[in-house]
């Protein structure tokens, strides 16, 4: 028996393939659980839609952000009543995330994986980058004044108009 595809049969069955594989690859309950509760520690958001969002204090501690889009996004230290929380991102896969323009004012990213981050014109004023893998990252127009950066990995980051953690001014990727 051959079966032949008629032009209305083809893109019937190419549509419903299409709509069996999700279109993010975030597990949408950990995403709808994080924005009520502010943690998502140990989960998977790669790709995840985050751009322009206050998340201020998040905890992302051993998250999976992966090409998570967090332009724009604030997540810079929150106030609290008694004490200041920082935004965690210790131990996360952060590779190949979007934090162009992003607040990221004493964020922790301790041990952090951001492998070819795009981190242009971020505020990482005063973070915490020890041990972090920024191997090809983009820091053109990034703020790092004041950061702590022991042992992080920077080969082949891309610095222009880059302010180091002493202030001065890092041009060396600048054409």
């Amino acid at each position: 028996m051959v079966f032949k595809f008629s032009s209305f049969t083809t893109p019937l069955v190419l549509s419903c393939l299409a709509w069996a594989w999700p279109a993010g690859a975030f597990d949408a309950t950990k995403w709808e659980d994080f924005k009520t509760t502010n943690v998502c520690k140990y989960c998977d958001l790669t790709d995840a839609p985050m751009s322009g969002r206050d998340m201020r204090g998040a905890d992302f501690q051993n998250a999976n952000l992966s090409g998570a889009k967090m332009d724009k996004a604030n997540m810079a230290e929150r106030p609290m009543e008694k004490r200041t929380l920082v935004t965690n991102f210790e131990d996360t896969n952060l590779r190949r995330a979007d934090f162009s323009g992003a607040n990221l004012h004493m964020a922790n990213f301790t041990n952090a994986y951001l492998r070819e981050a795009n981190l242009s014109g971020a505020d990482l004023g005063d973070a915490v980058l020890t041990k972090a893998n920024l191997k090809g990252a983009l820091l053109a127009g990034a703020n790092l004044k004041g950061a702590k950066m022991d042992d992080a990995k920077l080969d082949d980051a891309k610095f222009c108009k880059t302010v180091m953690p002493d202030g001065s001014v890092n041009d060396s990727g600048c054409q």
